[in-house]
């Protein structure tokens, strides 16, 4: 007879979690990094062809001093490559010299340009294994993760020219750090760099959509002859009738409609103002979720130069304020070149807060017309409610656009929640939001 007692299945569940736990715990105990930094050079060394042939040249001498000395010639030959292997390369990158140009002066993110790489080679032999590294792509100056450009053998004495399309990865001004050429030719026990000189720059604009049409204000500067908008004055097209008012110039009496209602009637023009908008953009990576070209960051930049550029073509009077930079407003084609080259030069390490933004004079003292802050949802900044009327807040969801590690910090501030004129969920909705997002864009366009 069967005397054994019933363990419930909570208690064995509750016994399995334990040793589970105890496993763990003594798991994260033997395999606990303790110098994390020494530790990745020694995997970078030991799995690298001069690491095999270091332990492999360690192995035949130990063979060669215990067991029997023609090992030692094995050693002797291994250590020879291990020389030839760094010598090799530091030749070759001595002599020659590389430039570097591209086609253009400015392009969009997303357009592709021309770029030219020529090497000259002083040397009396071919140079092989030639590549150019670093600068075209965004890794902080790290030469052995960034983009590789492959050239052919270049032939001793003459200069060899090297043409390819390049596609920028986000706006910038290219190349973005110093490119190398470099050579572990023939061996690839060490690879020998050589800066190359940069003869012509790209600058490469922020990615632009259409937007709507400017937002209203009472600030707007009058410049005859300029763009006409649908608010009343005295020029432009008709916008309506009105009762006649002392002072009202005959002119634009409306004579049948005068003589139906038995009283003067007169017409409402168009005025021809020129609106006013200054752009402040929160690029404090503080506030900001995700990572490279599809951060809210980096959205929050193409967000800012599509109001700039559109508005701008439309006439507008447009200024921008965001870290270390202070446009005014102005028009043109040269202030949307000014706008767009200071946003593609931006900073990734810009921390201006937004609340030192709003508070600088440029911010503080703007009271000609629209203010339209970019921020996210993470940002902190108590309500002024002097500035209520012309503000106009567009925030992003930092949870639209960044990962579980990204999480925001704090809940929703009260003067976004109650004042907000734009709110982006997703960069998918980008387009279509700046298009016809708000109540002017909905019914104007």
């Amino acid at each position: 007879m069967w005397t054994g007692k019933i363990i419930p299945n909570d208690l064995r569940g509750h016994a399995t979690n334990r040793a589970n736990g105890w496993r763990a715990r003594w798991h994260n105990l033997v395999t606990y990094d303790v110098f994390p930094e020494f530790s990745a050079k020694v995997r970078r060394l030991v799995y690298s062809p001069l690491g095999v042939l270091l332990l492999a040249a360690a192995v035949a001498l130990l063979c060669g001093l215990l067991l029997h000395p023609r090992v030692l010639a094995l050693c002797g030959g291994l250590l020879t490559v291990i020389a030839a292997g760094f010598c090799w390369p530091w030749l070759t990158v001595r002599g020659i010299r590389g430039s570097t140009a591209f086609a253009g002066e400015r392009i969009v993110e997303g357009e592709t340009v021309g770029a030219t790489v020529s090497v000259v080679n002083h040397l009396p032999w071919p140079a092989w294994g030639l590549a150019l590294r670093g600068g075209y792509d965004d890794t902080a100056g790290d030469t052995t993760a960034s983009r590789v450009v492959r050239l052919g053998p270049i032939a001793a004495r003459l200069r060899t020219v090297h043409r390819w399309n390049f596609t920028p990865p986000r706006r910038g001004d290219y190349p973005l750090h110093v490119p190398v050429l470099a050579t572990g030719f023939p061996f690839g026990v060490w690879e020998a760099k050589r800066r190359v000189t940069v003869d012509k720059r790209l600058l490469v604009w922020p990615r632009t959509y259409p937007v709507g049409p400017v937002p209203r204000s009472d600030g707007d500067e009058m410049v005859e002859g300029h763009v006409a908008r649908n608010k009343v004055g005295s020029t432009g097209d008709v916008l309506g009738v009105r009762p006649y008012r002392r002072g009202d110039s005959p002119r634009r009496i409306h004579w049948p409609q005068s003589a139906r209602h038995d009283r003067l009637i007169v017409c409402e023009l168009q005025t021809t103002a020129r609106p006013v908008v200054q752009i402040v953009l929160d690029a404090n990576p503080a506030i900001h979720s995700g990572r490279g070209s599809d951060s809210s960051r980096e959205w929050a930049i193409r967000i800012a130069a599509s109001f700039a550029k559109g508005w701008l073509e439309a006439g507008a009077q447009v200024g921008i304020v965001f870290h270390g930079v202070t446009i005014s407003p102005a028009s043109g084609v040269a202030q949307m070149n000014r706008i767009l080259d200071s946003l593609a030069r931006l900073p990734d390490d810009s921390s201006t807060p937004l609340s030192e933004l709003l508070t600088a004079p440029a911010c503080a003292g703007f009271r000609s017309g629209v203010q339209v802050v970019i921020t996210t949802d993470r940002v902190e900044i108590s309500v002024d409610r002097r500035h209520h009327d012309r503000r106009r807040w567009v925030m992003l969801s930092s949870a639209g656009f960044g990962s579980g590690d990204d999480a925001a910090k704090g809940g929703e501030p009260e003067p976004l929640a109650s004042g907000l004129w734009l709110r982006i969920e997703s960069a998918q909705r980008i387009p279509l939001l700046l298009r016809y997002g708000w109540s002017e864009a909905k019914h104007g366009s």
